[in-house]
């Protein structure tokens, strides 16, 4: 018999990926989970039927995660839990998410964020704004996350995702999950309007599933050759664009004989353990006269330094502190590496500047200070390079 009291059980899918990123980003969200009090932490398989995995807890309600990939608010379980006790006639609750495939689910953020202790910030502020709530039947999209009555499980024989489709549920206007896009799917728009129409070849080291290169194609009479390490992305960019190679960078630049008009690294600098040497050696597959072009996250955005006065650097999956970097930059330190290495620098312009609470914070301080600083360093994301190879 399970027991009716106040525990909720979390029922996690088992995940596991070649690349880092992504085990960390499942890592965390475990984590964070798991600090919510009253709550039983189990793992399930999420290729198996939904009825396996409540045979695996002793809670009434359950918090149903599909996506290991997400960034939870704090008392997720119990809040939804509230809320479907409050609405008995359906059969789950769901946070709103800033990515969502059910319109009906995907809200914007009480405010923008750029790391995890400014989404902490705007989820509560989120939860003690006035409740809202909408209810709605369920169609057949991924819900991440979702707070059902376990019993509600023990019938369902297809996977937990699928639990609740064609059921009604209640979507709580006030639990706001952070859903991670895919890091090798978007297409780099910025990018693509930064390359030269008349380019003929260009290579793209990092290049995912080759989204931008595809684009580049569709846009211009162009060769794209990709640089990719993930067997699985490299495996779609082949499709896409006309010649990719999987594995190290630096090794497949090494052997290339081949030179091209741009060369494109979109937010992979940051992710190499040598990028000084290795830009050097891309000089040799530029040709002469041709252009680099990179996108580098800035690491002296006011949200990361004030996070810092507050002794928090929070890896997460993508972004300003995401894991898999390895060198972190500013603008002077990119002018200075693209330098050494040989480049003549074209243009460096900033990248968004978003206007952030953990930004804003550290601006007032800084006003109301003597501390020399540049505030213009403080405000961009990131910056996109243009280099020539002369």
């Amino acid at each position: 018999m399970r027991n009716t009291f106040n525990m909720i059980a979390i029922l996690f899918p088992r995940f596991d990926h070649p690349a880092i990123e992504e085990r960390y980003a499942s890592w965390q969200s475990q984590m964070l989970l798991k600090r919510e009090e009253g709550v039983e932490f189990v793992l399930y398989d999420p290729q198996e039927p939904a009825s396996l995995a409540a045979g695996l807890i002793e809670s009434e309600h359950a918090l149903v995660i599909t996506d290991p990939l997400l960034l939870p608010p704090k008392r997720l379980a119990s809040r939804l839990r509230d809320v479907l006790v409050h609405t008995p006639e359906v059969v789950a609750a769901l946070p709103v998410s800033n990515e969502a495939e059910n319109v009906a689910q995907r809200r914007s953020p009480a405010a923008p964020y750029l790391t995890l202790r400014e989404l902490q910030q705007v989820t509560a502020d989120m939860q003690k704004a006035e409740a809202g709530a909408e209810r709605v039947k369920w169609d057949k999209s991924d819900p991440a996350a979702y707070l059902c009555r376990t019993a509600f499980l023990d019938e369902i024989d297809d996977p937990a995702r699928r639990a609740i489709d064609g059921h009604e549920v209640v979507i709580s206007a006030n639990d706001y999950v952070h859903r991670w896009s895919s890091l090798r799917g978007q297409t780099r728009e910025d990018l693509l309007a930064r390359v030269s129409g008349d380019a003929k070849s260009i290579l793209e080291f990092g290049c995912g599933e080759a989204p931008l290169g595809a684009a580049l194609k569709a846009r211009q009479k162009c060769r794209v050759v990709g640089i990719e390490l993930d067997p699985r992305a490299a495996a779609v960019a082949r499709k896409r664009i006309d010649d990719v190679y999987c594995g190290d960078a630096r090794e497949i630049v090494a052997l290339m004989r081949e030179q091209f008009d741009w060369i494109i690294g979109g937010d992979i600098v940051e992710h190499l353990d040598e990028p000084w040497s290795f830009l050097s050696e891309l000089r040799h597959v530029c040709a002469p006269g041709g252009h680099l072009l990179l996108s580098i996250p800035n690491v002296a955005h006011g949200a990361v330094i004030a996070d810092l006065l507050q002794g928090r650097f929070d890896y997460v999956y993508m972004g300003l502190t995401c894991v898999g970097h390895l060198r972190f930059f500013t603008r002077r330190s990119i002018e200075e590496m693209l330098t050494i290495a040989g480049w003549t620098i074209v243009d460096i312009a900033p990248q968004e500047t978003v206007i952030t609470r953990g930004r804003e914070e550290l601006l007032s301080l800084l006003a109301g200070s003597r501390f020399p600083h540049s505030k213009d360093d403080l405000l961009p994301s990131g910056y996109y390079v243009i280099a020539q190879n002369l």
